[in-house]
């Protein structure tokens, strides 16, 4: 019988349990998605799973057997090596063996960011190592994107300006993306150029250092140079090796600097460039998608913030503007107001003094100053007069005088405009006074009335400080209106002095009608009376002498009256009659003492000629008639007013060309304050109805005029009441007369000229102008009349003329300043030249013959006695004439 086999024997449980463990694992290794991988003691790898294929990029037969170290790089293997090992021989772990970070080696030799897990087993005495290896590198990559946005919004959050926080910035994202170098540019669209803003270096070095100043300077514009060409295209430019790009343009200074790769991307608001930011490295790097994308979201937050940066300055500076405009507002109200009260207060006074004080308290409040001082121009127009001040008294109490032209007030009026003078002790100053006050700053404008400047008006402050343009035409506009009001008083003073002269002429005129009728009845009231009674038989016989002696006396006296009338009257209306004759002024004087002496005797007075040795042959050409009317008035003068028994004595004498009369007399003398209305018409000492005199005030006005008449002079002195008077009366001699008969043929021999004579005439009045300009061409003149100065002066280059006539007060340059500059001309240093002015004082005239004019004729003008002045100097050519004055009444 056959021996049965042995049934074959079913593997245990426990070993198929392990057997299926196995494969299970097997499956698990293989289809897992994390590197497994099994090593030795000696690191020598004994298993790996295909994730660590897709993971370190080797295949399976290339990492089994191999070292792990090819899986880590260079510079970990050392301190695995050493980690084992000491593992092996202590059982102590040097790092965690529980998901920890480490890199690992990609076969490309790229660095994978890994997290690790470690797990150990024992087999036959030896020790094995499995590891679990998961590749994190985009989950790291996303970290870090998202930690430096995180960072890039929080220091772009806290951030200022865009200049401030840019090192910063650039910083942290070079820090984070391993780059070495960056710099940021923002777009001036103005300039059609990228305008450097500011970098970042790792390190400093002078290539470093030299590239950052080139990225300073380098103007880039569109298409130009890496961040032009990004800034043109819009998009990201990657450089892996600079030394190989011949398009970047700053390649020597970027090799100087050790810098070999770089990267640059756009600052974009809504798809438009507003700047540029550039990334190098020291070392060369192939590009990233990753980084570009990240980069990308930066350059949106960096957009972002400059745009919100712009609108919040933009709202900022709109805040500002309109705090400036209520300012200004509010500076302008505060302006408005001060002026207004400044305006009030000035034209609430009509007296110049009152308006300057007043004006003076005012602008001090307004501008917040220490000193104010307001000085007014002379007539002359030559020097400023300290008028009123505050703060500066003692200029005022000196009576300062600033030449036009000097310092700080006399250049204010000169050149017509504001001065300022931030520092007093630079500052070249013409009155002590302000440095010696301690005033530091200063300033001066100008006080104009229709164009013309009539003072200045300066204020100081006793403290460094600088006057504002708000400061100058708030003062301006002040002084305008000081000047109006010192203008309205002035006219307002005019005004008032005319008003009283009007009246007193009214009242004189009223007086004088009063006292005619008064003078004409008394004598008439004898002679009709005398005549009623001699016609009715009334009188005897006997007293018909003395009745026609009275009647003859009192129609004398009536004839008197009627003749001084008659010829106030024709000297009133310029027709009376001068018949000139050769006289001698001896029979004059001798004539006229017989005339007096029964008027002498009546009045017990004794009449006493002298005439000197010298004077006995002494003729004048005069009219008989009217010396003899003018001695005749002053000895009836005499005799009405001296005492009974009292002395009149004539003396008659020369002085070289002219001869001298003198009337004495020993009666009651010429109150002082009357001697100088003595030969005005309807003027009398005693004008009463209670007068001791008769008459009607005309006798010596009518001497005065027949004695200038003649060419001659009269004046009165006396030392009071009681104790008489002296009449002195000058005439030129025969000789001197033949002199001036000599002159009558000169002017008649200049008209033949006239047609010649070119007469430059320079008024601002258009009336008068044109007045002017028609007198002298009726008389044969040539004219080239000029409304100002300056147009005179522009004339006088190109057109010659002969004589010059000119007004004194004008706008912008006045006569006196005229005649200077022309005097200062080739060819005109002689020229004849008359002044025309309202101003009629003597003061006034040598002014004007002091600055170059040669006759000073006062307004209102005498056109025929104008044309006798100007063909006198028609005829004296080259200039021989004597400087002097001519005023009218």
């Amino acid at each position: 019988m056959a021996q049965d086999k042995p049934a074959a024997q079913s593997p245990a449980p426990s070993q198929l349990a392990f057997q299926d463990a196995v494969e299970s694992s097997r499956v698990i290794a293989e289809t897992a998605s994390d590197a497994i991988i099994t090593i030795n003691e000696d690191s020598t790898i004994l298993f790996v799973n295909r994730a660590a294929v897709n993971i370190f990029g080797y295949a399976i037969e290339e990492m089994l057997g191999s070292e792990l170290t090819m899986l880590m790089p260079e510079y970990l293997r050392h301190v695995h090596r050493a980690g084992i090992e000491h593992y092996v021989q202590t059982g102590q772990k040097h790092i965690s063996w529980d998901a920890v970070d480490l890199p690992g080696r990609h076969k490309s030799g790229k660095e994978i960011s890994l997290e690790l897990s470690f797990g150990e087993f024992r087999r036959d005495g030896q020790c094995f190592f499995t590891g679990i290896a998961r590749d994190v590198t985009k989950r790291k990559r996303d970290e870090r994107r998202l930690a430096l946005q995180n960072a890039a919004t929080a220091i772009l959050a806290d951030a200022i300006s865009l200049e401030k926080v840019t090192p910063k910035l650039l910083g942290t994202i070079c820090a984070s993306l391993g780059w070495q170098f960056a710099a940021l540019w923002t777009v001036a669209a103005e300039q059609d150029k990228l305008q450097y803003v500011g970098h970042w270096a790792a390190h400093s070095s002078p290539g470093v250092a030299e590239f950052e100043e080139a990225c300073r300077l380098f103007h880039f514009t569109p298409g130009m140079g890496l961040p032009g060409k990004v800034w043109a295209g819009q998009k990201p430019i990657w450089v892996p090796d600079l030394a190989t790009d011949e398009s970047f343009s700053r390649s020597p200074v970027a090799a100087r600097a050790n810098l070999h790769s770089a990267f640059s991307f756009p600052i974009l608001v809504r798809e438009e460039v507003i700047g540029v930011v550039e990334l190098l490295s020291l070392e060369i790097q192939d590009a990233d998608t990753t980084t570009l994308d990240t980069l990308a979201a930066i350059g949106s937050q960096i957009g972002q913030f400059i745009e919100r940066r712009k609108s919040e300055e933009e709202r900022v500076s709109a805040l500002a503007r309109a705090n400036e405009a209520r300012l200004e507002a509010e500076a302008l109200s505060k302006q408005l107001g001060a002026l207004q009260r400044i305006t009030d207060s000035a034209l609430a006074h009509l007296s110049v003094d009152d308006v300057l004080s007043e004006s003076l308290n005012r602008v001090r409040e307004a501008l917040q100053v220490d000193t104010v001082v307001i000085l007014l121009l002379r007539k002359e127009g030559d020097e400023l007069v300290a008028w009123a001040a505050q703060g500066l008294e003692e200029e005022v109490e000196l009576g300062v005088r600033i030449p036009v032209g000097k310092g700080l007030a006399g250049n204010v009026v000169a050149h017509g405009k504001p001065i300022i003078i931030d520092d007093v002790s630079q500052a070249d100053l013409f009155n002590p006074l302000l440095r010696e006050k301690g005033i530091k700053s200063l300033l001066g404008v100008p006080l104009f009335v229709e164009g013309r400047a009539i003072g200045v008006i300066h204020v100081g402050r006793l403290e460094f400080t600088h006057f504002t343009d708000d400061d100058v035409r708030l003062l301006q506009l002040a002084a305008d209106r000081i000047a109006l009001a010192i203008e309205n008083a002035r006219l307002y003073q005019v005004e008032r002095n005319a008003r009283t002269e009007a009246e007193s002429a009214n009242r004189a005129k009223d007086e004088f009608l009063t006292m005619l009728s008064h003078e004409l009845r008394t004598p008439l009231t004898p002679i009709i009376g005398w005549i009623h009674m001699m016609q009715n038989g009334i009188v005897p016989a006997a007293e018909f002498n003395r009745a026609l002696s009275v009647i003859d006396r009192n129609a004398y006296s009536l004839k008197r009256l009627i003749n001084d009338l008659l010829d106030m009257s024709g000297i009133l209306s310029g027709k009376m009659q001068i018949e000139e004759t050769h006289l001698r002024l001896a029979d004059v004087l001798e004539e006229s003492i017989e005339t007096m002496r029964p008027y002498a005797r009546d009045s017990k007075v004794e009449l006493k000629l002298t005439i000197a040795e010298q004077a006995a042959a002494t003729t004048i050409n005069g009219d008989h008639s009217r010396l003899l009317q003018a001695f005749s008035n002053i000895l009836h003068n005499a005799i009405k007013f001296s005492p009974a028994g009292g002395l009149v004595e004539v003396r008659c004498e020369t002085n070289g060309s002219e001869a001298i009369v003198r009337v004495q007399d020993q009666g009651q003398g010429i109150p002082a304050e009357f001697l100088p209305h003595v030969f005005e018409r309807f003027r009398q000492a005693d004008g009463s109805r209670t007068r001791a005199f008769g008459g009607l005030g005309l006798g010596l006005a009518l001497v005065r005029s027949f004695v200038e008449t003649h060419g001659g002079t009269i004046e009165a002195t006396s030392e009071g009441a009681g104790k008489g008077s002296v009449f002195t009366i000058r005439l030129p001699t025969h000789a001197a007369l033949r002199e001036n008969m000599q002159k009558e043929k000169q002017k008649r021999t200049a008209k033949n000229k006239q047609a010649r004579v070119r007469i430059l005439i320079v008024e601002d009045q258009p009336d008068t102008l044109e007045m002017l300009a028609a007198n002298f061409q009726s008389r044969g003149y040539l004219t080239l009349p000029c409304s100002s100065s300056l147009e005179a002066l522009q004339l006088a280059d190109r057109e010659h003329f002969d004589i010059l006539i000119s007004d004194i007060a004008m706008p912008a340059m006045d006569g006196l300043q005229l005649i200077r500059d022309l005097r200062k001309k080739k060819g005109l240093e002689k020229i004849p030249a008359i002044a025309l002015t309202g101003y009629a004082s003597q003061n006034d005239a040598d002014t004007a013959i002091a600055a170059g004019f040669d006759l000073h004729v006062s307004k209102p003008i005498d056109p025929a006695e104008l044309a006798a002045a100007v063909e006198s100097f028609a005829v004296l050519q080259p200039k021989q004439n004597p400087r002097g004055s001519k005023r009218n009444s």
